[in-house]
């Protein structure tokens, strides 16, 4: 049986952002590109274009493990070890030879202060889980499904864009391709494993 998700108040609050700014984009890209759609109120669009901006004054930048690290990992939903979607990203360290505290691991809500870190730490290669996550060092047009699977570089960093383990909980087939993904990084950084 699996253990329930955790649903701590930055949990959800970093969801709910995720979503809001999501449908922003979406609604400004329509409109942009002059596709009709539906109107919404002024007042409507307002609150949609202020979300997130002044909630607690800003985004929150959390991470964990040493700043020695080699291998950086940037979590697009902040869930880090917990729930089972932290299960599954433990288990495919675990398959990798890593574990929590060999890696150093941050959330993508302040890009700003990811990329500080990645500066201050200079680690060997970094993995991207998910489309956020990936845009914060390869540019607000990449398109995770077409470009994972691939190295790219980030200030002459490697960096392996790859999908979320909340998408392998939800569409298991994509497995394979994150683990490929991550025997592309395994052999980049000199990792051993029993596989």
């Amino acid at each position: 049986m699996s253990s329930p998700i955790s649903m701590g108040p930055d949990s959800v609050r970093s969801d709910f952002l995720r979503i809001i700014k999501s449908l922003s984009k979406y609604l400004s890209r329509r409109k942009q590109s002059q596709i009709t759609f539906p109107k919404i109120s002024k007042e409507s669009e307002t609150i949609l274009q202020g979300w997130g901006k002044d909630f607690s004054g800003q985004a929150s930048f959390f991470f964990e493990g040493p700043e020695n690290a080699t291998i950086f990992i940037i979590d697009s939903r902040a869930t880090f070890f917990k729930g089972e979607t932290g299960q599954l990203l433990s288990r495919i360290m675990g398959a990798m030879g890593l574990s929590a505290d060999t890696v150093f691991i941050c959330n993508s809500d302040v890009p700003r202060a990811v990329k500080e870190k990645i500066r201050k730490i200079l680690p060997k290669v970094i993995i991207t889980l998910g489309a956020e996550a990936s845009r914060i060092l390869l540019g607000p047009d990449f398109s995770l499904e077409e470009l994972r699977g691939k190295f790219h570089e980030f200030e002459g960093i490697r960096v392996m864009p790859t999908f979320h383990p909340s998408l392998l909980l939800e569409q298991p087939h994509y497995k394979r391709q994150v683990w490929e993904d991550m025997k592309r990084v395994m052999e980049y950084a000199g990792l051993k494993n029993g596989s």
